[in-house]
């Protein structure tokens, strides 16, 4: 009996060595395939704005407009989407939103190419049919894209790595850190694509990379799907499990709009108020997206110094998710949150400030920041001329402009730490059966504030009235940052007990009852469901 006891011991260590070996490969394959997919996202995030504004010049408009036809996209269809994910197997339902996004991406960046080659000649109300074009293609682009990204983050991330803390925290910010790294030199490379050749050129290089990128990305997720077969393929039973619920909810209006239904379960949730926290950080313009690039480009500044700006945001939010996990070792998951989001918030005062110094076009301000110069029209008639002295603003100060793209860089830092906490919290106490639904639900609840940014930019489209949009984006990170401190000194905060050693299954089978009360509906784990057998 003593001898047998030390070899059942090694050969258990054994196993899990191999296990650890083998979920070891897959992180590689999955990080190589989230490079590739992260590095065509932020080509065509960087270019598509300037695509707009190139096609339809001296107005935002435009690029209002598509952000919030994409926005109203993912509002009404986010948690749809969320529930397709939950009902279907894994590698399906990611192949499929593969294929739609990165094609989709491909086709816009054709029409690109089609319309600014012949935009010298072609009518007028030509270019007016394909701007909507690339709107109705951008939504079921960007439908596709919240699909791949509930599907690797909130389900193939948790189910394969999420039994110890640290390690799920090690995970999110390498992922998260080789996005931010293709940040840094997509921008790059596309904005002296555009400064050096042509803007057309540019979209083509766009639509081959994702035609490339599609090849490799599906091969390395199946490798991924078989390489932890035994994990990931757990979810057809569950999807077998919850059929007959489904066919239920789905004979009703919520089959069209279960946003609505994912909302009133995402609120039953302890997470619901860091989730808050983070959509209300979609209500600003101070940030690289197509709206600030087109506003800074037409303030004076390249597309080659913005990609550089961008790039340097991008190094410094890298930064942010080098020191993530060391905070969530030392200081906890919750606390790690108030850092990051205070952090950002305090960058941001610099784009306040850029508001009250020279080269401000803010209307309230301007007069009081900027020289006034004297402009002589003389008018003339058959008895006399007459000659008025008008006094405008004038000043070739970008003290303005630089404030506040420093304080976007700065702010990264901040942000990026804010955002994987979120995640995190959402990761570790949403249980396994509901987990495409509220990660749908969080990207319809980012996208509405989102849209009410792109309202407000249509209502206020002028580049003096810009200034107007940094105030409420300020005030609106101020209060995001307010509702996760008010939240992490709560009982709320507390639900789920921040031990590493236990696994992420066991803690949503503890807080099963809890959510079966609030939710009004029975979730059966797969893991409960393997031990029944």
């Amino acid at each position: 009996m003593t001898d047998q006891q030390p070899a059942d011991t090694s050969t258990e260590i054994d196993t899990t060595d191999k296990s650890k070996s083998k979920y070891g490969k897959t992180k590689v394959f999955l990080y190589i395939a989230m490079g590739l997919s992260a590095w065509g996202d932020r080509m065509w995030n960087f270019a598509v704005g300037i695509y707009f504004i190139s096609l339809n010049r001296d107005n935002l408009q435009s690029v209002a407009l598509n952000g919030v036809a994409i926005n109203l996209a993912v509002i009404l269809f986010g948690g749809a989407i969320g529930d397709w994910i939950d009902r279907n197997q894994r590698l399906p339902a990611l192949r499929k939103a593969l294929y739609f996004q990165n094609l989709s991406v491909s086709v816009m960046a054709v029409l690109v190419v089609i319309a600014l080659y012949n935009q010298s000649w072609l009518p007028s109300y030509w270019m007016l049919i394909i701007q909507g074009i690339l709107i109705g293609i951008g939504m079921i682009a960007q439908l596709s894209s919240v699909a791949c990204k509930v599907s690797i983050s909130k389900d193939w991330v948790i189910a394969l790595y999420g039994s110890d803390r640290q390690n799920l925290a090690n995970t999110n910010a390498t992922l998260r850190r080789i996005d931010l790294i293709s940040g840094v030199l997509a921008p790059i490379l596309t904005g002296a694509v555009m400064a050096f050749t042509s803007r057309w050129l540019s979209a083509v290089l766009i639509a081959g990379w994702n035609v490339v990128s599609l090849c490799f990305e599906l091969l390395l997720y199946t490798r991924v799907y078989r390489y932890a077969h035994d994990v990931l393929s757990n979810k057809i039973s569950a999807a077998k499990s919850n059929e007959k619920l489904t066919e239920k909810r789905e004979g009703s209006i919520k089959k069209f709009f279960s946003s609505l239904h994912g909302l009133g379960t995402y609120a039953s949730l302890s997470v619901f108020l860091p989730g808050l926290s983070l959509a209300l950080l979609y209500l600003t313009v101070l940030s690289f997206d197509s709206v600030t690039r087109a506003y800074v480009i037409e303030q004076g500044l390249s597309e080659v110094f913005l990609g550089l700006l961008n790039g340097l945001g991008s190094i410094i939010g890298i930064i942010g998710t080098l020191v993530y996990p060391i905070f969530v070792k030392r200081l906890g998951l919750v606390r790690t949150g108030v850092i990051g989001f205070w952090s950002e918030f305090s960058m941001l005062i610099l784009c306040l400030l850029s508001l009250f110094v020279h080269g401000t076009s803010f209307i309230p301000f301007e007069k009081f920041t900027a020289v006034s110069c004297h402009s002589y029209d003389t008018y003339s008639n058959s008895t006399n001329a007459i000659s008025i002295s008008m006094h405008i603003p004038c000043s070739n100060s970008k003290l303005s402009v630089l404030l506040l793209v420093i304080g976007i860089t700065l702010n990264r830092f901040g942000l990026w730490i804010a955002d994987l906490t979120v995640s995190q919290l959402q990761q570790e106490r949403v249980p396994e059966k509901i987990r495409g639904r509220i990660g749908g639900t969080q990207h319809s609840l980012n996208q509405l504030f989102d849209l009410i940014r792109y309202t407000l930019i249509i209502c206020l489209p002028h580049m003096p009235q810009f200034g107007y949009h940094i105030c409420l984006s300020v005030l609106s990170v101020f209060t995001a940052s307010l509702i996760y401190t008010i939240w992490s000194c709560s009982t709320a905060s507390q639900l789920v007990p921040p031990a590493a050693d236990i696994e992420m299954s066991e803690k949503n089978a503890d807080l099963a009852g809890h959510y079966e009360t609030e939710l009004g509906e029975k979730l059966n784990y797969i893991d409960n469901e393997e031990d029944k057998v």
